[in-house]
């Protein structure tokens, strides 16, 4: 009999990331807001494309002594929330309006589960939303374009098994099995055709306690199964009720 659990997490928070760096004072590059002064004043535009040149297609861009390449998946600052989007492009000009040359990026959102209409996805009943983990994103069509700045650091985002198969977790670590359509609200597959286990019959959050059946080898949650969680060390060996049924053993 094997169980699995996942460990408890705090959420994705800025606090304890280091504080972005400034240029050194002798640096004969012009920081970001120096930038947006300059812009302002028309004799040194000139100067400034030379700094930055809107023709280059750029895929890295460094701050807080970090690169970041255009596919990375980026926690993104946010004042109520931090975000987690895939970085898309990098845009030195232009980005936006009211800061010409204040350089930006474009990303491509990722969802939480408490971003998703819940009643348009079968979610509405507990049992459905609570297949959905807290550390399991969507991806979108989603895009925005953000200050560099807001950039805190790059997160990892894993396939179901993946996530599944690893030993252990941290606040930056995701995983995705599935896509979310904001303009229609729907999920891609759609959350009942996802996979399901257990005696319910639900699709399996990896981050709640699970045991494996010495039987059959599938997954079932040890309420499910008549088990409290505290009992669970006590078993040598875990027969899933479908299993016991089939080998007599009840």
């Amino acid at each position: 009999m094997k169980k699995k659990t996942g460990r408890k997490r705090k959420h994705p928070d800025s606090s304890s990331l280091p504080k972005p760096e400034t240029n050194p004072k002798n640096s004969s590059i012009p920081t970001q807001k120096e930038l947006n002064i300059l812009s302002k004043e028309k004799k040194k535009l000139e100067a400034i494309q030379k700094i930055i040149n809107p023709s280059i297609n750029y895929d890295k861009v460094k701050i807080h002594s970090q690169t970041f390449s255009i596919g990375d998946n980026l926690l993104i600052f946010s004042s109520n929330e931090n975000l987690i989007g895939e970085l898309i492009k990098i845009i030195p000009t232009n980005g936006i309006k009211e800061y010409p040359f204040w350089p930006c990026i474009q990303v491509k959102w990722y969802y939480k589960k408490s971003d998703i209409n819940r009643k348009k996805n079968n979610l509405l009943d507990e049992k459905n939303f609570n297949s959905i983990s807290d550390y399991e994103l969507f991806s979108t069509n989603h895009k925005d374009i953000v200050f560099i700045e807001t950039i805190l650091m790059k997160v990892n985002i894993y396939s179901y098994d993946e996530y599944d198969s690893m030993e252990e977790h941290n606040e930056y670590t995701f995983f995705t099995r599935a896509k979310y359509d904001p303009g229609n609200e729907v999920l891609i597959p759609r959350f009942n055709d996802w996979k399901k286990g257990c005696v319910c019959q639900k699709p399996l959050n990896p981050d709640q306690l699970y045991i494996k059946c010495d039987e059959c080898n599938g997954w079932f949650h040890p309420n499910c199964c008549g088990i409290k969680d505290e009992d669970i060390e006590k078993i040598n060996k875990f027969f899933c009720p479908f299993c016991k049924k089939k080998l007599n053993l009840e």
